[in-house]
């Protein structure tokens, strides 16, 4: 569709309900911006007790990007807070001789349940996906160093229990015997130091960019909270229904699962996606950002190496996010064609109907977006 005056060029079964894959998250992405601010920053803190002396707390505060790691070694998210800052700061807080007996790890942040029931079991232990704990490290990636050639995206059972462990190797000798549990924080607990986040807006555009499917479940638990509502994965569509009426969008058919498109129950149509993505290219919209956070053709993130060969026509002109579950692939967002007409758009290719779609289907929905390139407004077949 024109992306400006609404005009519709195709619709082929654009309103009948598919799978997402991770096109769902320019939903989510939408919802943090309609009721987000885009400085909005997680804050992570540690915690001593007067009345026990020797027990420390590390509490989380939904920031998936904290790290273990330390310069010249880093992860995938730009310049996150580090467990060492923390572990500095606690440890100035106590006595200098003061060995550490004890390690409480609060992740209350967050309502359970922490693993959506939709998610395969293979999602986390082939790194597409993490528990979706408050107190986590480097997205609890067996190995974040991206330095390393034993890099690891391989996610644990216990994202709490291991940025505990974590947590308790950057305070040092005087952490040694140190217990680790997962409990509540006391209410004599006295703030020892925190460490925030990069912005909101670093967190979506990194996740639209590189389809980062633990960054948007963390994004929609926190715009869950700010909405007053228990972070859950139940809540979600609720909120984004509420999102869409405010944007004038028609969300009857949407059902949203999770917030980052892995569940193969979520639904939507064509229609909604590319009317979104409309409303995205307005310059005074509040979701207007999110057209800087979508990958672009052959040149960033998830679309970096596409639109070659007959497609190259439209690198560098469609902003677009990509997906795939199997079964399906999925390609959204806009294309800003060769006689300047903004153009959104939604391609989805499913199996179904005992017609199987293959690898060759992205190329297929490449193809697509570099026909409206060429083609625009008008008709040039």
């Amino acid at each position: 569709m024109n992306a400006k005056t609404g005009e519709v060029y195709a619709n082929i079964r654009g309103d009948e309900q598919t799978p997402s894959a991770s096109v769902m998250k320019v939903f989510t992405a939408a919802a943090a911006l309609e009721t987000m601010s885009t400085q909005y920053t997680a804050t992570t803190r540690v915690f001593t007790i007067p009345s026990q002396p020797g027990v420390i707390v590390l509490r989380g505060g939904g920031d998936h990007t904290l790290t273990r790691l330390n310069s010249p070694r880093y992860t995938t998210y730009k310049k996150p807070a580090r467990l060492s800052t923390l572990a500095a700061q606690v440890l100035a807080a106590l006595p200098a001789d003061q060995q550490i007996t004890k390690i409480i790890l609060d992740d209350t942040y967050f309502d359970k349940p922490f693993w959506n029931k939709a998610w395969k079991t293979s999602d986390r232990t082939n790194g597409y996906i993490s528990l979706i704990t408050s107190l986590q490290v480097d997205s609890d990636r067996a190995n974040p160093d991206l330095t390393s050639t034993a890099y690891s995206g391989t996610r644990s059972k216990d994202p709490v229990l291991a940025a505990g462990t974590h947590f308790k190797k950057a305070l040092g000798l005087r952490a040694t015997s140190a217990k680790l549990e997962t409990s509540i924080t006391p209410d004599d607990a006295i703030l020892a130091g925190s460490v925030q986040s990069q912005p909101m807006s670093v967190w979506l555009d990194h996740a639209l960019k590189y389809s980062d499917n633990t960054e948007t479940e963390m994004i929609a638990r926190h715009a869950l909270r700010i909405n007053a509502m228990t972070t859950t994965f139940e809540n979600i569509q609720p909120l984004m229904v509420r999102v869409l009426k405010t944007l004038g969008i028609d969300s009857k058919k949407l059902v949203m699962t999770d917030g980052s498109g892995l569940a193969q129950s979520n639904r939507v149509t064509a229609r909604m996606v590319a009317t979104l993505m409309a409303k995205a290219t307005d310059p005074t919209s509040v979701l207007n950002p999110m057209i800087g956070y979508l990958p672009v053709s052959g040149i960033s993130g998830t679309l970096a190496t596409r639109f070659n060969g007959s497609n190259k026509s439209a690198r560098g002109f469609v902003h677009a996010k990509s997906g795939f579950i199997p079964g399906l692939y999925s390609l959204a967002g806009v294309v800003y064609a060769k006689d300047g007409t903004a153009i959104s758009f939604a391609g989805f290719a499913r199996t179904a109907e005992k017609k199987t779609v293959g690898y060759g289907a992205r190329n297929a929905l490449d193809t697509l977006a570099d026909r409206l390139y060429e083609c625009g407004a008008g008709s040039y077949f």
